[in-house]
């Protein structure tokens, strides 16, 4: 007598190899997810680089440090945050002649000095001027 249907063993084989390809699935995703992030924190701090370049062709000077709100909403709309902790980029001027603007990321292993603080995480991107 002949029985239809699937083996426990076929059952297990099937359930294991959808585990598999959910988990691999399950990790490009994060990594995916983690590199947009990435990139917009970086083209974050290139609209506010040329927001500053704006400005100091108007003003003759850079904002003192933490004043970036003096860009708002002539030379940028919003100032952009960073997408995971919703804070505003670190952002530093000495004597409104030069600046720095830095992030944390979360795929790079490159560590940045002169940053400021990036909060709890290590600033990986950073942009200056004069370069």
């Amino acid at each position: 007598m002949k029985s239809k249907g699937f083996t426990f063993i076929e059952m297990l084989v099937v359930v294991t190899i959808i585990g598999v390809l959910a988990s691999i699935g399950v990790a490009n995703f994060k990594v995916a997810n983690q590199k947009a992030r990435d990139g917009r924190r970086q083209g974050d701090l290139q609209q506010i680089r040329a927001a500053l370049e704006l400005y100091r062709t108007d003003v003759n000077i850079y904002p003192t440090t933490g004043n970036l709100s003096l860009l708002e909403p002539d030379y940028i709309g919003t100032i952009p945050t960073d997408p995971t902790t919703g804070y505003l980029y670190p952002y530093t001027s000495v004597a409104g002649t030069t600046y720095t603007l830095c992030s944390a990321l979360e795929l790079s292993t490159a560590t940045v000095t002169d940053c400021g603080s990036c909060g709890t995480a290590t600033c990986r991107y950073k942009i200056t001027n004069p370069l």
